[in-house]
C-alpha cells in the first residue's frame, strides 16, 4: 500500500468530494482520483461510490476510513514534533487569521516583524474557516471565539469592538436606518444574529458575507453597516454612528498546539502577535 494514496483517500472520506479533497491537499481533483483508484487497486475492494458531486464510501471504505483515522493522527503527531525540534528558523511560519483581522491589522504590521526576523518566511492565510492545528493547517491560529480542544494552548489577546459606520453625509435618524448586514451563508456570526434580533422595521438594503463589500457599501451612502472600530476608525470616508444599543466587543484568542509553542519561529510569531492584536484594545 502506498501511504500517500491512503492518506488522499482519507481525505477524501472526510470532505465528501473530490473537489473539496482537492482544496484542502492543494492539488487537482483528478489527482485526488487517481490516487483513490489506486489505493482500491491494491487493495481489490471499491472504496468509493462516485456521484455526480459527492462521493459516498461502501461499506468496506467506511469501514477503513475508521481505523485509518487514528494512523493519520499518529502520522500528524510525528510531523508536529519534528517541527517543534527544528532549532532554526528555516521553516516557514504559518499563520491563520479571520480575513479581515489578517488585511488590515496582521498583514500592515509584518514588516516590523521582518525587521526583527528577516530569516522568517511568513504564511498569512485570511481564512474564515478555523485551520486544524492538529493537522499542521497553520502554526498560530487567530480566532474570534475561544476553542476548547486540550492539545491547544489559548490566550486572549484583546476585545475587538465593532460599532455603527456610515458615509459622513449620511443623515438619516436610527430608526430610519437603512441597514447592510449578514448574508444567512454566514447565520452563525454573532453580528448576523444579534442585527436580525434588531431591525425593528428597518429595512436592510444589502446583504454580504464580505465585510470589505460591507464596508464599501456604507461608504459609498447605501446605509450603515455594523464593522470592528479597527476598519471603520481607520477610514476617512466613514462617520462612527451612535445606536441605541453597541454591539458586545468580540474576544480575540491566539492557539498554538502544545508540540509547536517553543519552536523559536513559533515563539517569534506569538510575541508579534501579542503586541499587534493587543493594540486593538487601546
Amino acid at each position: 500500500m502506498n501511504w500517500e494514496d491512503f492518506r488522499y483517500f482519507l481525505t477524501l472520506a472526510d470532505a465528501g468530494s473530490f473537489s473539496g479533497a482537492a482544496r484542502q491537499l492543494g492539488v487537482d481533483h483528478s489527482t485526488v482520483a487517481r490516487r483513490v483508484a489506486a489505493l482500491e487497486m491494491a487493495f481489490g475492494v471499491r472504496l468509493i461510490d462516485r456521484l455526480p458531486k459527492a462521493v459516498m464510501l461502501t461499506q468496506e471504505g467506511h469501514v477503513l476510513a475508521k481505523r485509518g483515522q487514528g494512523a493519520l493522527d499518529a502520522m500528524f503527531a510525528v510531523e508536529r514534533a519534528a517541527a517543534g525540534a527544528v532549532a532554526g528558523v528555516s521553516v516557514p511560519l504559518c499563520i491563520s487569521a479571520p480575513p479581515a483581522l489578517a488585511r488590515y491589522v496582521i498583514a500592515p504590521n509584518l514588516s516590523h516583524f521582518r525587521e526583527m526576523h528577516p530569516d522568517i518566511e511568513v504564511i498569512l492565510q485570511g481564512q474564515t474557516q478555523s485551520a486544524d492545528l492538529n493537522r499542521r493547517q497553520a502554526d498560530i491560529a487567530i480566532r474570534l471565539s475561544r476553542p476548547r480542544k486540550s492539545s491547544v494552548i489559548t490566550r486572549k489577546l484583546a476585545d475587538m469592538p465593532l460599532g455603527f459606520y456610515g458615509a459622513r453625509d449620511y443623515h438619516k435618524a436610527e430608526p430610519d436606518w437603512d441597514l447592510i448586514s449578514w448574508d444567512e451563508t454566514s447565520a452563525d456570526i454573532p453580528q448576523y444574529r444579534w442585527l436580525e434580533d434588531r431591525l425593528d422595521g428597518r429595512r436592510v438594503v444589502l446583504r454580504s458575507n464580505d465585510m470589505d463589500v460591507q464596508a464599501s457599501a456604507a461608504r459609498s451612502g447605501l446605509g450603515i453597516a455594523l464593522l470592528p472600530c479597527y476598519l471603520g476608525d481607520a477610514d476617512p470616508h466613514l462617520l462612527k454612528f451612535q445606536g441605541r444599543e453597541d454591539f458586545p466587543a468580540r474576544e480575540i484568542w491566539m492557539l498554538v498546539h502544545a508540540d509547536l509553542r517553543h519552536a523559536s519561529r513559533v515563539r517569534s510569531g506569538m510575541d508579534f502577535l501579542i503586541k499587534t492584536i493587543g493594540r486593538l484594545a487601546s
